[in-house]
């Protein structure tokens, strides 16, 4: 046999109530329309005819106003104040209302986001939804309907998560660099190790929203992480991969001309032929001379350095490392709500000259392509050799954003990219 269960059928009345609900009052207003036009026409030739006669229709208008009372429409029950729940409803012989498990308001039950769910037993049969088993709805008997098993309630308490998936950007795509960190320092006998750039892939997500709100500042902020896997097959020094964790959050203001500004900190755990935790601060100010052209200046700072513990080749050694302050001038270019054009030059703290580009290219309403890149060109005071102190960062990758960003939300769209090996550039002392 076939049972239905409660709270399925308490659903069910809940939706077919609403939809009732919704056809009267429809329905109502549709007739009142027709028969006040009725009216107005009917009263607009009285009019004319008491004109004629001088008669006025004075004693017609308690009679329209009697028709215009009876046909009002149905005012609707309110689901908070005074609404239908399950022991109302069934007193009155409905198996459910708009207030029986799905309310109007903050998802399901009055609880916003916390409901009590329960697999009720077979007592469940004699409680306010129904009168009992002779009401015919267990057929016939409690064991008819669960197969003479008990099963006790029990709560459970879910958590609603309720997402704005417009503010949100969910990147992946592959990646290739390298820096000083690259090359190992001297092994035991005093011989320089060998080295490579890196190449592997990452993913991540990016999120901005308005704070106006909260501190009625037109700042918005944004929160974004970067996962890394590269050296998938080791390095001449080491047989193990490279894992790289950045984090990005911070403060920023868009707008449609002048000033623009923001600041975020970046975190990188890096875990490879050593372990690091370091910290920098970035920032960008510009000006917007038109809705699509913007010129402006960015830094980097790093706020911690790090002596780590280094185990390549058998040899166990240790070095300080720290990232590369960076100063750079910029040109942006914006394309559509969320695409843009970087190009930018300047250099770093260890003497490199650097220069680079970002694109974020729309392609369709939620799809994006990134394309990064960024050298960095030592100098002549340098102690380490040249093709070890230099540095560079090419990535290629895919953006999708569930929602689709309008006007208004571009101005949380996040101003910074989240960190990567190019924004982030570690140097050793």
């Amino acid at each position: 046999m076939i049972t239905i269960p409660r709270r399925l059928l308490c659903l069910l009345a809940c939706f077919l109530c609403v939809i009732s609900s919704w056809t009267l009052s429809t329905a109502t207003a549709a007739e009142q329309l027709i028969r006040s036009r009725s009216v107005s026409q009917g009263n607009t030739s009285s009019a004319q005819g008491a004109s004629r006669s001088g008669w006025t229709p004075q004693s017609s208008k308690p009679a329209v106003q009697r028709r215009q009372s009876a046909s009002s429409p149905v005012k609707q029950v309110g689901y908070l104040d005074g609404g239908c729940d399950c022991d109302a409803c069934s007193s009155a012989g409905v198996m459910g209302g708009p207030g029986c498990g799905m309310e109007a308001s903050c998802g399901l039950e009055v609880g916003c986001g916390l409901e009590e769910y329960g697999v009720c037993s077979c007592d469940a049969c004699t409680g306010n939804l129904v009168s009992g088993c002779d009401s015919g709805f267990c057929d016939g008997g409690c064991d008819g309907m669960c197969g003479g098993a008990e099963i006790d309630c029990f709560p459970l308490f879910l958590p609603i998560l309720r997402v704005d998936w417009s503010r949100f950007s969910f990147f992946a795509g592959s990646q290739s660099f390298k820096s000083p960190m690259n090359y190992p320092a001297l092994d035991a006998a005093g011989q320089p190790r060998g080295g490579s750039g890196s190449f592997g892939y990452y993913q991540g997500f990016n999120e901005g929203r308005d704070l106006r709100n909260w501190l009625g500042l037109d700042l918005s902020a944004q929160l974004g992480v970067r996962a890394t896997q590269t050296n998938l097959e080791g390095e001449e020094f080491t047989s193990g991969r490279m894992h790289q964790v950045f984090v990005t959050g911070g403060f920023f203001r868009r707008v449609d001309y002048g000033l623009q500004y923001g600041l975020v900190v970046d975190y990188m755990n890096q875990d490879w032929y050593y372990q690091s935790d370091l910290v920098q601060l970035r920032g960008e100010l510009s000006w917007k001379v038109s809705a699509c052209h913007e010129f402006g200046f960015q830094f980097m700072a790093g706020v911690t350095d790090q002596t780590v513990t280094t185990e390549a080749g058998g040899f166990t050694s240790s070095e300080t490392i720290e990232p590369v302050d960076q100063y750079r001038a910029f040109y942006r270019r914006a394309m559509g709500t969320t695409g843009h054009m970087t190009a930018f030059l300047g250099g770093t703290s260890e003497e490199h000259f650097i220069w680079g580009s970002e694109m974020e290219i729309p392609l369709q309403t939620n799809w994006s392509l990134l394309v990064g890149s960024a050298y960095f060109s030592p100098g002549d005071d340098t102690a380490l050799d040249a093709n070890e102190a230099e540095g560079w960062n090419l990535s290629l990758g895919f953006a999708f954003r569930p929602g689709v960003t309008g006007p208004k939300q571009r101005y949380r769209n996040p101003l910074f990219n989240v960190a990567d090996n190019g924004s982030f550039f570690l140097f050793r002392r």
